[in-house]
């Protein structure tokens, strides 16, 4: 779903749907509640932390998830991740990103976060289905991480893990349609940690106490011909002077905008391709790229289908490369992670 530019503001539009914004509040309020009341435990004995959001677009979920992988298995856990799979058709059984040959098999953000961890991923529309399989694969795993399902409630979890985009904020604080919201602003309160990617001095909405703020760093450049890696600074000094620092960025995520600014940040020219989340590069656009005499650049989310089907003009070194980019997690946020899931873990036994 795209993010519509009235969604930041409350104007007419937003006021004339907001009548059918309460019913979305209410049927969220509703299935949090019943979740709630709800006993039982999941289908494994293995702790689940989901990281999600509460409003529709990217917030950098992806990048927290592999960030907290990392953090979790330096302090001695063993990590396992479950996924939607968003846009592959995973079918009855779920997928092992492991055992799979092409990411239009498990999806994206799947491959993406198996390629940088190297750790157990599962895939499948139904996150108990796909945790059941991980435990009975990977039986050492003793934490699973849900890249995103916060409003799959079937999926039992000791920590619920919220990231908000800190430019957008929580919009106009509507619920869908008339904003950004899958539920109210309120259940932010109810969540153990509420992470903050890039938070202005000044949020359209109050913080509750429990959140942390973070930021999305790039950190490294990768030329998609021949895998020659530059950091920042050597790409600055090596590559933008041969393109007078133009470039074209080309980016299939929630916030295209966010990558876009990233990129200026260093002093790019650019000439930017937003699509939709997720989205192939459509066959024109293809075309018009390779007639570009600048770099094309592109998220890390994009270079993984463009590695499997670049185009016939992709020939030679310079042409087009991925910008990597990660989320930093504090020493304190980790620490205060794993004391409660300890916690947790321990109450529940």
């Amino acid at each position: 779903m795209r993010y519509p530019a009235f969604w930041q503001h409350r104007g007419v539009l937003s006021i004339l749907l907001w009548p059918f914004s309460l019913i979305t509040c209410r049927w969220a309020k509703s299935r949090r509640l019943k979740a709630q009341n709800r006993t039982g435990a999941l289908a494994t004995d293995c702790p689940v932390i989901v990281i999600g959001n509460i409003t529709v677009g990217g917030t950098g979920k992806t990048p927290v998830l592999i960030a907290l992988a990392q953090a979790l298995t330096l302090r001695g856990k063993k990590v396992g991740i479950i996924s939607r799979g968003y846009g592959a058709k995973i079918g009855v059984e779920p997928r092992d990103v492991a055992e799979s040959l092409s990411v239009q098999m498990v999806g994206d953000e799947p491959w993406l976060i198996y390629q940088r961890l190297g750790l157990p991923v599962v895939v499948h529309p139904d996150r108990v289905r796909a945790a059941s399989q991980l435990r009975a694969r990977y039986p050492e795993v003793d934490v699973l991480l849900s890249d995103d399902g916060l409003q799959h409630y079937a999926l039992v979890r000791a920590i619920e893990l919220v990231v908000i985009d800190g430019v957008r904020g929580l919009g106009n604080q509507f619920c869908l349609p008339a904003g950004p919201l899958r539920e109210p602003m309120s259940t932010l309160s109810k969540r153990d940690f509420v992470l903050i990617n890039g938070a202005p001095p000044n949020l359209s909405a109050p913080m509750p106490a429990n959140y942390w703020p973070v930021a999305f760093e790039l950190y490294e450049i990768c030329d998609l011909h021949d895998d020659t890696r530059y950091t920042i600074d050597e790409f600055i000094a090596q590559v933008l002077p041969a393109c007078e620092g133009r470039a074209a960025a080309l980016a299939a995520i929630g916030n295209p905008a966010r990558f876009f600014d990233a990129l200026r940040s260093l002093g790019l020219k650019l000439e930017t391709y937003p699509l939709a989340d997720h989205q192939p590069v459509p066959a024109e656009l293809l075309v018009h790229l390779g007639r570009l005499a600048q770099p094309l650049l592109m998220t890390e989310k994009d270079a993984v289908k463009w590695r499997e089907r670049k185009p016939a003009w992709h020939t030679q070194p310079g042409q087009v490369f991925a910008v990597c980019g990660h989320i930093p997690l504090s020493p304190a946020l980790v620490d205060s992670v794993l004391a409660l899931l300890d916690a947790r873990s321990n109450t529940a036994s």
